[in-house]
């Protein structure tokens, strides 16, 4: 009983091995099939699907250009040097002078006030106002004191509104005023 059991495991072993040697040796031989060399087979062409890839050195020839190289660039340089002379400076007819208008010019006038310091308002006039110095500042200053307002300058308009509105945004205010150059 106990030579019944061995030999019963045994071929229970075999069957279960079975299907795994079987697959085993299947993917081996169609490797071996796939990979030899006896198996691949070279099928040659009787005829070469382009002319210009034939071994037989035919096929058709590039076309030779029916126009020189020399000619075309003959042509170009010709054509480069009428565009120079066309557009050469010292000739009137191309130059045309654009005729540009003049902003509108407006004079900014520093308002005088009994309120103001001098050091306070000469050292605003001088720190704002590009082209003014301390000596015209005084003068402005002078002038608006004993007549009532004096005249600092023409400007265009946007220039001579941000010069008013900086130094009316002092502190003390100074109080300034624009007016069109035209009344």
């Amino acid at each position: 009983s106990k030579n019944n059991t061995t030999t019963t495991n045994t071929t229970r072993r075999r069957i279960k091995m079975a299907p795994l040697q079987t697959l085993l040796c299947t993917i081996g031989i169609t490797a071996a099939a796939a990979f030899s060399p006896a198996h691949i087979q070279h099928t040659q062409r009787t005829h070469s699907l382009s002319p210009l890839c034939s071994d037989k050195g035919g096929g058709s020839a590039i076309a030779a250009p029916k126009t020189k190289t020399v000619t075309t660039t003959v042509t170009k340089q010709k054509q480069k040097q009428e565009q120079k002379k066309k557009f050469q400076p010292s000739d009137p007819d191309t130059f045309k002078q654009e005729d540009f208008e003049d902003a509108p010019m407006f004079r900014l006038f520093l308002i005088g006030d009994e309120g103001y310091d001098q050091e306070h308002v000469v050292t605003r006039l001088v720190e704002i106002i590009e082209d003014c110095s301390e000596d015209n500042g005084a003068g402005y200053f002078k002038s608006a004191y004993q007549g009532g307002e004096a005249f600092i300058g023409k400007y265009p308009r946007e220039i001579a509104e941000t010069y008013a509105e900086q130094l009316i945004r002092s502190e003390p205010i100074i109080f300034m005023d624009v007016r069109d150059d035209k009344d």
